[in-house]
């Protein structure tokens, strides 16, 4: 059984989710990487330090504490709160998916991540010199907004194919058990004279979004499973 916060029939949100796949789950992995945890284990053997000790080994690549705060000091900037153990758990999932799309051979250039991120900032009427200024200001560049962009569409193609593969429905009547047991809070959101028909579609795309968001976690999961990932979380204190 859904609860109430489960069922927003937010036709602006619907709209824009739509638009990609998995949209949600790649935006919550969009944090920087560092390209320090992209070396090989090997050369971190006279790297440690008491003041930035790993805090995560996923495979062969290390996680600092260091990359741990610039993730949370990245959400900050943009209004947007994460405790450092929900930070890992997120880098760490970025980390097995980018390898696995690596493993499958999945590729997103750069040129193709700049064609989507400049349509994406001229869209808010911005020119490039002032989406460069915005990201100065939330503390980091154009060129690696660029690449963390292209991590996320890589992250996304990846995710899109597999769920694409499990060709997911939504039943009219699993829908129609969601509006029965929600009827309220819709009513409340869209008009006491609205119907299951008015809203059957609405419902429909927010249940396949759930779905889709599970098969995702489900990928994570199963790729952690898989991996050697071993944890200090209390040096994340």
């Amino acid at each position: 059984m859904m609860n109430n916060n489960s069922i927003i029939l937010n036709k602006k949100v619907i709209g824009i989710v739509s638009g990609s796949v998995i949209a949600v789950i790649a935006l919550v992995l969009f944090l920087p990487v560092s390209s320090e945890i992209m070396l090989n284990e090997i050369e971190f053997t006279n790297q440690e330090d008491e003041n930035n000790p790993v805090v995560a080994e996923v495979n062969d690549k290390k996680i600092r504490l260091n990359d741990i705060q610039d993730a949370v000091n990245m959400e900050i900037s943009q209004g947007q709160t994460i405790d450092r153990i929900s930070a890992l758990e997120q880098m760490i999932a970025k980390i097995l998916l980018l390898e696995e799309a690596q493993e499958r051979n999945i590729t997103i250039t750069i040129a193709e991540a700049e064609e989507e991120i400049t349509a994406m900032y001229t869209q808010s009427g911005l020119s490039q010199a002032e989406f460069e200024e915005k990201l100065e200001q939330i503390g980091t560049t154009y060129d690696q907004t660029l690449e963390m962009y292209r991590e996320e569409l890589l992250i996304n193609k990846m995710l899109s194919d597999e769920v694409s593969k499990a060709e997911i429905q939504i039943s009219d009547d699993e829908a129609k058990l969601v509006f029965d047991e929600n009827k309220d809070v819709i009513l409340a959101q869209v008009g006491n004279s609205t119907v299951f028909d008015d809203v059957s579609s609405q419902i429909k795309m927010t249940l396949l979004q759930q779905k889709q968001q599970k098969m995702a976690l489900d990928i994570i999961e199963h790729l952690k499973e898989k991996a050697m990932v071993i944890t200090y979380e209390d040096r994340l204190q």
